[in-house]
C-alpha cells in the first residue's frame, strides 16, 4: 500500500521522486544465483505484459539502470510507486543495482497494473523485473559543462563509475564532483532595471558537491545482503540584502549514510530486514548563524508469504515494522538546543485473488475463472491493508482498500481507498529557524513586485494531520506491434490540519496571519514567514491521462525508429481553508496565489545507428491569481499560458557486433534546456503590465546548453 512504500523508502529504490515498495516473491522460489533466466521469469505470479530488450534498452543511450527504469516507469506506471525486483526475486536494496550501467541489463519486464499489491504495493501499482546478464564488468567516466546562453554563471561536474557483476554478486564504486558558480543579478540587466536595489545579490547561489559510494550485493546461500555505503558534502554560497546592505548567506553540509539489508526464505516467509545509520553535520552562517548535529537510527522488517487460497490462486500476505531514533543538537546565537525524538510503524496487508485472468483456449481452467452466462470475468483481487505508527509528536493509523480487475489480458482497472492520521516530521518541528534564500513576490496591497528575506524552519507546535484519499485507474495496452499503451487516473483526496507553508500577500491573508509578514516604516514587505503550519482543511481531483507509443526496434535495420509518450493533468477541485476567519480558499480560480488548472507534458524520441534525439516539451495552462479572495478584480494578476521545448542529442561511439556497449566506447551528448528560451509572463487584469514579471525576474537563467562526454576505459 501507499503508506508501507512510505515506511520504507529508506531502503527502497530510488526512482527520481519515487520510493520502491517491499518487494517479494512467492515462498516456493528459492533466491539461487545460478537460477536460469526462463525460472527468473517464472518467479513472478504474473506474465510479462511488455518487455525491454537488449536493442530497447540500448536504443535508450541512458547512462544507468535508474535511467531505463525511470523511462519505463513514465510510461507504464505514471503517478503510481513501482515495485522492484531483481531476476524475478525481492533483493534486500534494489537501489544498489541501479547505478550499474544500462547494458548490465539484459531486459526490463513491465508486469500487468495491480501486481504491485501481491508484493505489498499499490492495489493499481506495477511490477518491474530487472533481468541482469549473468557477468558484467565496466569502467565509465563522464564530464559535463553546463552554461545559459545569456552568460553569466558555469556549471562543471564529473563522474567516475566502476561496475562488476556476476550472478546477483555486485560491485559498484561511484565518485561524483559538481561545481557551479554564482549568477548575480548585475549580470541580468533586465532584473535590474526591474529591482534596481538588487545590485550584488545572488539570483543563483554559488554551490560545491562531492559524494563518494560504495554498494555491494552478494548471495550467502538462499539469501542476499547488500551494503551501501556513502559521504558527501555541499556547500553553498549566495549574498542577499537586507536594511543593512549586502549580507552573504552560506551552508555546509556533510552527510554520512550507511544501509545494510538481508533477504531470505524463513520458515515459508520471504524476509527483508533492513538497517540504516546516518550522521549529518549542518553549518549556516548569516544573520542567525547556526550549527546543527543530526544522528539518526532506522531498522526495518519486511515479510512476505502464500496461504492457500479461495481457488483462483494464493492470497499473499504482507507484514512490516520499522522503528527509529534521531538525535538532534543544534547550537545558534550561543544558545544550545538538544532533541532525541523516537518513532515506530507497522503495517499489515493482505491480497485475495478471487478470479483468475481467462487462460488461452485450449488451457482454460474452470475452478479458477469465474464465469457469468458462459463469460469470463477475467482476474479480480481484493486487498486489505492497515496500519499504525507512533511518534513523539502523537500517534497514527491507516486503512487501506483495494480492487484490481483485469477482465482482459491488455486490460486493467484498479480503485483504492485510504484513511490515515500522520505526525508531523522531526524536520517539520525541530529544523533551526533561519533566513531562507530572497524570493521575488508580488504585493497585492501595494501592486509593486519586492524582493524580500524568507524564513525557514521548523514549527514545533505542528499536530497531526487526517487525510482520506481515493483513486481509479484505467490501463490499455500494449497493442499491436507499436505497443500502444493508454493510463488514465481520477484521484481524491481530502485533508484535515494538514501541513502547509505557503502563504501569499493578499491583504485577507496578510490579516489573519499578521505574525509572518513584515514591513518596514514605509509599509514596504520585507520579510516573509515560510516556516509551515497546520491548516484547517483541504480538498484535490484531478485526472491524469498518459499515453505512449513504442514501435519495435531492430538494431540490424538502417531505418528510424522512435517512440512517444505524451502526460496530461486536469486539475479538477483544489480548495484549502486556512482557518482564522478566511473564507475557503478556491485556487483554481486564483485565490490563495492561483494554480493553473491544466498541464500538458510530452517526449519524442527518434532513434537512427548511432544518432538519437529527443525532444521534451511542457505546457501549463494560464490561471488567475486574485488580490481579494473570493473575488475577481482589475489588480488580479493573470499568468500567461507557458510552453517549453528542451532538445538532447546523444551520438553513440560505443556499439560492437553485438550491438552493445565495448571496451573504449564513448558517447556525445548536446542538452538544451528552455530552447526556445521562454520565461514566465503576466499581466494585471485591467491590461496594465504586471510588476515582478520583467524577463528576468522569474527565471533569470533562461535558455542552458549543456555539453557531456563520457566513455568506456
Amino acid at each position: 500500500m501507499i503508506s508501507l512504500c512510505l515506511t520504507l523508502a529508506g531502503f527502497g529504490a530510488a526512482v527520481q521522486a519515487t520510493p520502491a515498495a517491499p518487494q517479494a516473491a512467492p515462498p516456493a522460489v528459492t533466491v539461487l544465483p545460478d537460477v536460469e533466466v526462463a525460472a527468473r521469469r517464472g518467479a513472478t505470479r504474473a506474465p510479462p505484459q511488455y518487455e525491454y530488450d537488449a536493442a530497447r534498452i540500448d536504443a535508450l543511450a541512458g547512462g544507468s539502470v535508474s535511467e531505463v527504469l525511470g523511462q519505463a516507469v513514465r510510461q507504464f506506471s505514471p503517478g503510481q510507486p513501482p515495485v522492484v525486483i531483481i531476476n524475478g526475486v525481492r533483493m534486500p536494496d534494489p537501489s544498489v543495482f541501479l547505478d550499474l550501467p544500462p547494458d548490465a541489463l539484459e531486459r526490463l519486464e513491465v508486469l500487468p497494473a495491480g501486481s504491485a499489491a501481491e508484493y505489498g504495493g499499490s492495489p493499481s501499482g506495477r511490477v518491474f523485473n530487472l533481468v541482469l546478464q549473468r557477468s558484467f564488468a565496466s569502467r565509465d567516466g563522464a564530464l559535463t559543462a553546463a552554461a545559459p546562453t545569456a552568460g553569466g554563471f558555469r556549471e562543471l561536474s564529473a563522474t567516475a563509475r566502476q561496475s562488476g557483476l556476476q550472478d546477483r554478486n555486485i560491485t559498484n564504486l561511484t565518485l561524483t564532483l559538481r561545481d557551479v558558480s554564482a549568477l548575480l543579478a548585475d549580470d541580468r540587466q533586465a532584473y535590474l532595471r526591474d529591482h534596481p536595489d538588487s545590485a550584488g545579490v545572488s539570483l543563483t547561489p554559488e554551490s560545491r558537491f562531492l559524494s563518494a559510494n560504495a554498494a555491494f550485493n552478494r548471495s550467502l546461500g538462499d539469501w542476499a545482503a547488500s551494503l551501501n555505503a556513502s559521504a558527501s558534502q555541499t556547500s553553498s554560497r549566495s549574498t542577499a540584502r537586507d536594511a543593512d546592505g549586502l549580507t552573504v548567506l552560506s551552508a555546509d553540509t556533510r552527510r554520512w549514510e550507511v544501509r545494510s539489508g538481508l533477504s531470505g526464505s524463513v520458515l515459508d516467509w520471504i524476509a527483508q530486514v533492513n538497517l540504516l545509520a546516518t550522521a549529518d553535520v549542518v553549518e549556516a552562517e548569516g544573520p542567525t548563524p547556526s550549527q546543527t548535529d543530526l544522528m539518526s537510527w532506522s531498522g526495518a522488517v519486511a515479510l512476505n508469504r502464500s496461504l492457500p487460497g479461495l481457488g483462483a490462486g494464493p492470497i499473499a500476505v504482507n507484514l512490516s515494522a520499522d522503528a527509529n531514533r534521531n538525535r538532534t543538537r543544534t547550537e545558534a546565537v550561543g544558545e544550545a538546543d538538544r532533541r532525541a525524538t523516537t518513532a515506530s510503524a507497522w503495517q499489515g496487508q493482505i491480497t485475495v485473488p478471487l478470479s483468475q485472468p481467462a487462460p488461452p483456449p485450449g488451457l482454460e481452467d474452470e475452478a479458477k475463472t469465474l464465469k457469468i452466462g458462459g463469460v469470463s470475468l477475467g482476474g479480480l483481487s481484493v486487498s486489505l491493508g492497515a496500519g499504525g505508527r507512533d511518534t513523539d509528536a502523537g500517534g497514527g493509523n491507516s486503512l487501506d482498500l483495494g480492487a484490481a480487475w483485469q477482465p482482459r489480458d491488455q486490460i486493467s482497472l484498479s480503485a483504492s481507498w485510504n484513511r490515515t492520521l500522520t505526525a508531523p516530521s522531526d524536520l517539520d518541528r525541530f529544523a533551526p529557524p533561519r533566513q531562507g534564500p530572497n524570493a521575488v513576490v508580488y504585493d497585492f496591497r501595494t501592486g509593486e513586485a519586492v524582493e524580500v528575506q524568507t524564513l525557514v524552519g521548523g514549527n514545533p507546535d505542528l499536530t497531526a494531520a487526517r487525510s482520506e484519499g481515493a483513486a481509479l485507474n484505467l490501463s490499455l495496452g500494449p497493442f499491436t506491434r507499436w505497443s500502444v499503451g493508454f493510463n488514465q487516473g481520477l484521484s481524491l483526496a481530502r485533508t484535515s490540519d494538514g501541513i502547509s507553508s505557503s502563504l501569499q500577500p493578499t491583504p485577507q491573508t496578510e490579516a489573519a496571519y499578521p505574525d509572518r509578514f513584515l514591513r518596514d516604516a514605509s509599509g514596504r514587505l520585507v520579510r516573509i514567514d515560510l516556516r509551515p503550519f497546520n491548516a484547517t482543511a483541504s480538498e484535490t481531483r484531478s485526472l491524469t491521462t498518459s499515453l505512449s507509443l513504442n514501435p519495435p526496434v531492430d538494431p540490424e535495420a538502417s531505418a528510424a525508429t522512435w517512440t512517444v509518450n505524451l502526460f496530461h493533468t486536469w486539475r479538477l477541485t483544489d480548495r484549502t481553508e486556512l482557518g482564522r476567519g478566511l473564507p475557503v480558499l478556491d485556487r483554481l480560480a486564483g485565490d490563495g496565489g492561483g494554480v493553473s488548472g491544466q498541464d500538458l507534458g510530452w517526449t519524442l524520441s527518434r532513434m537512427k545507428g548511432p544518432l538519437k534525439i529527443d525532444v521534451t516539451g511542457r505546457w501549463t495552462a494560464g490561471y488567475r491569481s486574485r488580490a481579494t479572495i473570493g473575488e475577481d478584480g482589475p489588480a488580479d494578476l493573470r499568468i500567461s499560458d507557458f510552453a517549453r521545448l528542451d532538445l538532447k542529442a546523444t551520438y553513440r561511439l560505443f556499439r560492437d557486433v553485438s550491438g552493445r556497449r565495448a571496451e573504449g566506447a564513448a558517447r556525445l551528448e548536446l542538452s538544451i534546456q528552455n530552447l526556445t528560451d521562454e520565461r514566465p509572463s503576466a499581466r494585471l487584469a485591467d491590461g496594465a503590465p504586471a510588476a515582478g514579471y520583467g524577463r528576468d525576474s522569474r527565471d533569470p537563467v533562461g535558455r542552458r546548453i549543456e555539453i557531456t562526454l563520457g566513455k568506456r576505459f
